[in-house]
């Protein structure tokens, strides 16, 4: 589905500048958009749809865009965790710094309250060069009020002009259905490694899914759930949330050996090779034959039949 709106975002110029330097020929897989303070909801835009980076007065000027994916509120720690640099800051103790600056507490106070961040996260971001900065003033109908953001109609007079700026369309892991990955779409690094990008983003997004639980135990602790690619990742459209699965690390690690599996049917399997090669398992047996404990309320984001039945197929033992 083609996209039908876009926010231009007031955006704090050290978070961009961090962020444009460690952009490759002006890219980065994912940022993280946060605010401060743990708002709820974010209904403007729909995923796949763009966002762009307004930078402040003097500048007054759209210097940069990604693509929204999700909004969620989440703890300090695990938003550093996910996306760590392209939170904005070179460290946690700076990013910590930063947030306590926004909120008038000291970095001690942020870094042991309880209060959420509002994260907006984004893939695909684009930090345009200095000479294709496009001034976005009153005569753009931006407003000298406005705080945080303005919506856009694309198919306006000022909406085309934003769309005129994108380079590439809806991210492969946004579009509505899932297709499995028939060829290896992975950045490599130096031609020595291979590059996971949109890690963070995906995580977030599968674990907020399934209500931030274990789809197999309903398992709730956060810092032990993972965000599982049921098809291996092979580039950004592996990253669809319908190739995920919220799982214990345990739970993970076996899934991806192939000793567990999930039917199309949503039940659980476990190998009997998990006994023949480790002489153990009878926790994990106990699942056996069971259905899901968690799936995602929103049918669009549970998980593909195909891609389901290929892993039970190509990886389980």
């Amino acid at each position: 589905m083609a996209a039908q709106n876009a926010v231009v975002a007031l955006t704090d110029g050290r978070w961009f500048e961090f962020l444009r330097s460690l952009a490759a020929d002006g890219r980065l897989d994912e940022v993280n958009f946060w605010r401060p303070l743990a708002q709820t909801g974010f209904r403007p835009l729909a995923p796949g749809e763009p966002f762009f980076f307004r930078l402040k007065h003097p500048i007054n000027a759209i210097a940069g865009y990604g693509f929204f994916a999700h909004a969620t509120r989440l703890p300090i720690q695990l938003a550093w965790e996910a996306f760590r640099e392209r939170n904005g800051d070179p460290t946690l103790e700076s990013f910590v710094g930063r947030i306590a600056e926004y909120r008038r507490e000291s970095p001690l106070e942020t870094a042991l309250g309880a209060k959420e961040l509002t994260c907006l996260i984004l893939t695909e971001a684009r930090f345009l060069p200095r000479q294709a900065w496009l001034s976005w003033e009153q005569d753009r109908g931006w407003h000298p009020n406005i705080v945080a953001f303005k919506t856009y109609d694309l198919a306006s007079s000022h909406g085309a002009v934003l769309a005129a700026l994108l380079k590439n369309g809806c991210p492969a892991e946004l579009v509505e259905e899932f297709e499995p990955v028939l060829q290896d779409e992975r950045s490599r690094i130096e031609q020595l490694a291979i590059a996971r990008e949109g890690q963070g983003s995906f995580r977030v997004r599968v674990l907020d899914a399934y209500g931030r639980r274990c789809a197999i135990t309903g398992e709730r602790a956060l810092p032990v759930l993972d965000a599982a690619h049921i098809e291996p990742y092979l580039g950004p459209a592996s990253n669809h949330v319908q190739n995920g699965l919220a799982l214990r690390a345990d739970i993970h690690r076996l899934y991806d050996a192939g000793y567990m599996a999930v039917t199309p049917e949503h039940r659980i399997e476990v190998s009997r090779r998990l006994k023949e090669d480790f002489e153990n398992g009878e926790l994990y047996y106990q699942l056996a034959g069971a259905r899901l404990a968690v799936l995602p309320n929103d049918p669009a984001k549970r998980p593909s039949r195909q891609a389901l039945e290929w892993h039970a197929t190509r990886i389980f033992r």
